[in-house]
């Protein structure tokens, strides 16, 4: 779900026909292993701790808000009920959550356990849509917006090496060793359609509710963890909430 605020021109004003905006909010990716990986967090406390294979494992992550989102708008209105518009989204996700792909062993005198930790995502939804709406004579109606998007997808994971010390009464201790990252980066095809209502708040400023929908194809190989490679799709759902005005 998505909440946003921006900036731009009043689309109810007759003289000004060119808008743009600036604004942030809150998004979350969902259904299937890409939602489950990068779904909305706040106050995020990631807790493990128990036993793999006889090794135990722990890791402790505290997540205030993710993703934090920036959004750019800009549009151009072609008559009194339709209007194309440009939408740019901006998308810093945190400890996604991955498959850690446990692999346990041995090094000397040392046991360990090797897992995928710290995934991060940066995603850039872009889509180009004509606008469809309604309005009374007080600037209030319905509008109905679709278009084709792409999505700017960089994700990528550390691999991690857990060792493991035990001492004289059952007690383990444990060292943590950066192994490489895991990283990819490509551009997804795909669309987005929204509806909502305008309201106007004065003359020069205007309000708008907005549902949205958007949906991305993925074309993995299901050689890494990665999202990118696990997926099919990535659907980003969102309610926005944005303020214009005009120039």
């Amino acid at each position: 779900m998505v909440f946003s605020c921006s900036v731009s021109n009043a689309q109810i004003n007759q003289d000004n026909n060119f808008y743009i905006g600036v604004g942030t909010g809150i998004s979350t990716y969902l259904g299937g292993y890409f939602g489950q990986a990068y779904a909305m967090k706040v106050l995020f406390d990631y807790n493990d701790d128990y036993y793999y294979n006889n090794y135990n494992y722990s890791y402790n992550n505290t997540t205030i808000w993710s993703p934090i989102q920036f959004d750019i708008t800009a549009g151009f209105k072609l008559s009194d009920h339709l209007s194309a518009e440009f939408t740019s989204t901006f998308l810093f996700s945190f400890d996604g959550l991955v498959d850690p792909q446990f692999v346990t062993g041995s090094n000397g005198n040392r046991d360990y356990i090797d897992r995928n930790g710290y995934s991060s995502l940066y995603s850039v939804p872009v889509s180009a849509a004509l606008k469809f709406h309604a309005a009374d004579e007080y600037g209030s109606g319905f509008f109905f917006k679709a278009g084709p998007a792409f999505q700017y997808t960089s994700e990528e994971y550390d691999r991690i090496r857990e060792y493991y010390s035990y001492g004289k009464y059952g007690s383990s201790y444990s060292s943590f060793y950066y192994l490489y990252t895991v990283s990819k980066s490509e551009w997804l095809p795909g669309f987005t359609v929204s509806t909502g209502i305008s309201f106007p708040l004065s003359d020069y400023t205007t309000s708008y509710t907005e549902l949205a929908y958007s949906y991305f194809k993925i074309n993995g190989n299901n050689e890494t963890a990665l999202a990118l490679d696990r997926a099919i799709e990535a659907q980003l759902f969102s309610l926005n909430t944005k303020v214009f005005f005009s120039f």
